[in-house]
Formats: structure tokens, sequence, C-alpha cells
């Protein structure tokens, strides 16, 4: 269900540029987006919430960009899939807990908005890509969440 859900928000909102701008869609889909520098104190990354009736990402503007987008787009995660409120832990404190099926799918819905399976497979496959390095820099993701989305579509084994 992650993946079909961000697939459809991909249809509907994605312009077909790369790299994915997670913040144009969400403000696209009616989402307010806010840094918030009081959670790097809290050690968080990034929360949603609906204030007012308006569906709210924060995010700690300290992480790194990739970090930032990655968030952006998990937060749209618990939106999108009507999570409610969610904090999401950095990665150093993410630990599992009783909603922990909420994390992995809003991780879903964030590795397939940014890094769909049809643009990675068309880096692949069309383009001839096959460094991650290079793969993540032009979807702007991390290079561990690049490797860990081909590994998990199956197009490189370690």
């Amino acid at each position: 269900m992650p993946v079909r859900t961000a697939q459809d928000v991909l249809n509907r909102y994605w312009d077909r540029q790369l790299p994915i701008d997670p913040y144009r869609i969400a403000r696209a889909a009616g989402a307010s987006v806010e840094p918030d520098y009081g959670m790097s104190a809290h050690d968080l990354s990034g929360c949603f919430d609906v204030v007012n009736n308006i569906p709210t990402i924060r995010f700690n503007p300290d992480d790194a960009v990739v970090r930032q987008r990655f968030t952006i787009a998990h937060e749209l995660g618990h939106m999108f899939l009507r999570h409610g409120h969610s904090f999401r832990d950095n990665a150093r404190n993410y630990s599992s807990g009783t909603h922990l099926y909420r994390e992995r799918d809003a991780n879903s819905f964030a590795a397939e908005l940014l890094m769909p399976k049809e643009v990675v497979e068309w880096l692949v496959f069309k383009e001839k890509k096959h460094d991650v390095e290079e793969m993540a820099a032009i979807l702007n993701v991390s290079g561990a969440a690049m490797h860990y989305r081909l590994m998990n579509l199956g197009l490189i084994r370690y």
C-alpha cells in the first residue's frame, strides 16, 4: 500500500523533473512545510500533525539536505497513509515500538517518492548508471538511501 500510494502521489503532483522535490509535492498537496529549529535539542528529524485543519510537516533544518528531503517525504507518507500525528527519530535513536509498522510504511513511501522504481530502473537500464553515488547525486538522496533502494529493488546484492 505505501508504494502504491506514493505512485499515486507522484502521478498527481510530480512535475517529472529530477530530483523529485518533496517540498513542492507537499505544498501542492496542501501541506505546510516548516523548519523546526527546536528538533535538534530533542534529536528529532521531523513531525507530521494537523494544525488548524492544515496538514503540517516540520523538519529539522540542522540535518543534511538529503536527510531533510527524506524526512519531508517520510512525513508525507504519514500524511497520505493517514497515520495521524507522528514523530520520526533520527537513525541513531530509531527503535522498534508499538507503531513500528507506521515508520516502515512511511519509509517505503519516502523511498518510492524520492527514488521511484521506474526512475531507478531507467537510470540503471537506459542511462547505464551503475555508480551508487552518481545515482544518489542525480536523485539528491544519500548514498546509503540509494544503496538500500537498489538492494530492495533487487538491482544489487550487497
